[in-house]
């Protein structure tokens, strides 16, 4: 008899949300920017070009993270305990600590959902009568499955509800043999414990006040700017001008790599073997924040 029972959460609805999403604000954020480039001047029409930019900017990585930790959630069931997995969330439950495992329609109210949730991610914490938390690990927020422990009640959504409960029923009349100790892994453990580590803080915070650095000096210099040239051709002769007002993008694109290098800096930091790509990633983002500095101040230098 099988010992152990994998099931997963419908990712279908999910996949086509998330991938959607990432798109249109992918696309968005690029004709954004693109528009940005040939503004007039500073003012409505030209701060609704920048919006969809700075909406895709946090946006876009919060997507893709979600979409990554739908492809790599699972509920295992054992006969020793249950493992619940959300991407870096990670809950392993003695078989001996549950309380019980039942659908949500057996409640006599209604469960209420996250407030913040979409396809594929109905993620967060609620509480039920008697101010029992709910830490909710699903795609879909029906047919949803409660396990229930001392301190909290996980709802989990397995793409087949009915031969979950089957199979913890089975699971449950085998017996527990070697339980092992309850285990609760956090996303933002992986966050302070890179926060502890000096050189990746070091690297963190200058990156940030660069970049803060370089959006308040160009924020600042904009209004007296007219026209600027972007350097010189290869015969020695000044580029076009353009707009002071097109300055803008080089914080505004200097924004979209430290976001970049940060989250696939956090990806790559969860393993050993490869912490020194993250490392590599934090600290060129050091390195951009500089070089547009850099450009910024001969630009200045040039049209003075």
């Amino acid at each position: 008899m099988n010992d152990a029972f994998t099931f997963y959460p419908p990712r279908r609805g999910g996949n086509i949300f998330h991938l959607s999403a990432i798109i249109a604000l992918t696309l968005g954020g690029v004709w954004g920017l693109y528009e940005t480039a040939y503004a007039a001047d500073i003012g409505p029409v030209f701060l609704s070009y920048l919006f969809p930019a700075l909406l895709a900017i946090p946006l876009v990585p919060l997507l893709v993270y979600r979409l990554y930790t739908l492809q790599r959630s699972v509920y295992i069931l054992e006969r020793d305990n249950i493992r619940l997995q959300w991407g870096l969330r990670v809950e392993i439950i003695p078989t001996n600590d549950i309380l019980w495992v039942r659908p949500d329609s057996d409640l006599i109210s209604s469960l209420r959902l996250p407030w913040l949730r979409w396809p594929g991610a109905v993620l967060g914490m609620r509480r039920v009568a008697g101010g029992i938390p709910v830490e909710f690990l699903a795609s879909r927020g029906r047919n949803l499955i409660l396990i229930a422990t001392s301190d909290r009640i996980f709802a989990v959504s397995p793409n087949d509800p009915s031969a979950f409960l089957q199979a913890y029923q089975r699971l449950t009349e085998l017996g527990s043999l070697y339980p092992p100790q309850p285990q609760s892994v956090q996303p933002t453990f992986l966050l302070a414990r890179i926060w502890k580590t000096r050189p990746v803080r070091y690297l963190i915070l200058t990156s940030v006040l660069l970049s803060l650095g370089l959006l308040v000096w160009v924020s600042l210099v904009i209004p007296a700017l007219g026209q600027i040239s972007l350097g010189f051709t290869a015969s020695g002769a000044p580029r076009a001008p353009i707009l002071g007002i097109q300055l803008m993008l080089l914080p505004v694109l200097n924004t979209i790599f430290l976001f970049i290098n940060l989250f696939l800096g956090l990806f790559f930091y969860r393993q050993d073997e490869s912490q020194i790509l993250a490392y590599l990633l934090w600290g060129n983002s050091v390195f951009v924040a500089a070089l547009f500095l850099g450009a910024v101040y001969f630009i200045l230098r040039s049209a003075a």
